[in-house]
Formats: C-alpha cells, structure tokens, sequence
C-alpha cells in the first residue's frame, strides 16, 4: 500500500475506489478493443493463407511459362517483351480499432507488348508474370495488416492482463486493508465515546 502513496483516512479510500472504477473501466475498454482485433485478425489470418496459396500456384505457372518463352524467344526476347517500365501501385488504407493497416491495392502496368503474336509463349508468359505480381501484391497486403493487427492485439492483451491479473487485484487489496483500519478506527472511537459515557454516568454528584 506505501508503493501506492494511498493518502491516509477517509481520502485514501476514495482515491482508492476511483482508481479501482479507471482500472476495471480502461480493462473492459481494452477487452473491447481486443475483441474488434481478434476478428478481424481472424479474417486477415484466412485471407493472408488463401493469398500465399494463390501466390504459390501462380509462381509454378509463371515459372513455366517464362521456362517457354525463354526457350521460344531467349532471354533477349524477354527482355523486349517486358520492356523497362515498371508498375504503378497505390495502396489503399483503413483503420480498425485505432490501428492503421494496409485494406487494399490498385495497379497498372507498362502498355501490352507491341509486336508479339497473342498465342504466343513469350505473351502467355508476360500474361502470367503480371498475374503473379497481381498475387504477390495482394498477399502482401494481407500479410502486413495481418502483422499490424497481431501486434496490436497482442500489446491491448497484455495490457487486459496487467489490469486484470495486478493492478486491479493490488487497488482492492489495498482498498480492503484501507476499509478494515477505518472500521477498527470507528470502531475505537465508539468504545472510547462509549467508556467517557460510562465515566461519566458515574461521576460523583451526577
């Protein structure tokens, strides 16, 4: 209780009691907020897996692919076919529960390869490398808000716990003690108020 500075008296037991009210307040706050991130990090979680299995399936397919056209044109062919410009990406943004995640992502590439007939392995190939940088972003996504939620919710938690298993049971615990020495207190004073009664009564020419 001296680790607290409790003011002594009456005023300690209602400095007590309010910070025991804020304790249990900011805890079921807390554990609301917890909840919010739990679920959307169980979504996050499922949407993160189903983007790195897409991702691995659209790696094999690009890879053969470009295996193709890399034996059908050669690596200069490639080269052309890709050309040097690179993708525009913008990422859209939300916030649950006070934390700021990545929700979304828009992007475009370079104009469609001049010169290469459509059937052919090196367009097929150019189709699949952008399809794997559409799945690759998307994973991406996902993966890191599921980073910034999981971090989030494991900080609000750990926060519930020092509520609820210390700070709240160390306020009541003090609170008890508190409201023990005020009712031996009273308690005293009434055997005393009670003795200068008796005395009193009993005083010679009463």
């Amino acid at each position: 209780m001296n680790a607290l500075r409790v003011p002594s008296g009456r005023s300690g037991r209602q400095w007590l009691r309010g910070r025991l009210d804020s304790a249990e307040h900011a805890a079921t706050l807390l554990e609301q907020k917890l909840r919010a991130l739990r679920a959307e990090q169980r979504r996050l979680a499922d949407e993160a897996a189903r983007s790195h299995h897409d991702l691995v399936a659209q790696a094999e397919e690009t890879g053969t692919w470009t295996l193709r056209a890399a034996l059908t044109a050669g690596r200069r062919g490639m080269r052309l076919a890709c050309g040097d410009a690179e993708a525009d990406v913008t990422i859209s943004w939300s916030t649950t529960a006070g934390v700021r995640h990545p929700a979304g992502i828009t992007w475009s590439t370079p104009p469609d390869v001049i010169g290469v007939p459509t059937g052919s392995p090196v367009a097929r190939a150019v189709l699949e490398q952008r399809r794997m940088l559409d799945a690759a972003l998307r994973h991406a996504v996902a993966a890191d808000a599921l980073r910034r939620l999981t971090a989030e919710a494991d900080t609000t938690q750990r926060r519930v716990r020092v509520l609820r298993r210390h700070w709240a049971p160390l306020l009541r615990e003090a609170l008890a003690r508190v409201d023990l020495e005020l009712e031996e207190r009273e308690q005293a004073e009434n055997l005393r108020h009670r003795i200068a009664l008796e005395a009193d009564r009993h005083r010679p020419g009463r």
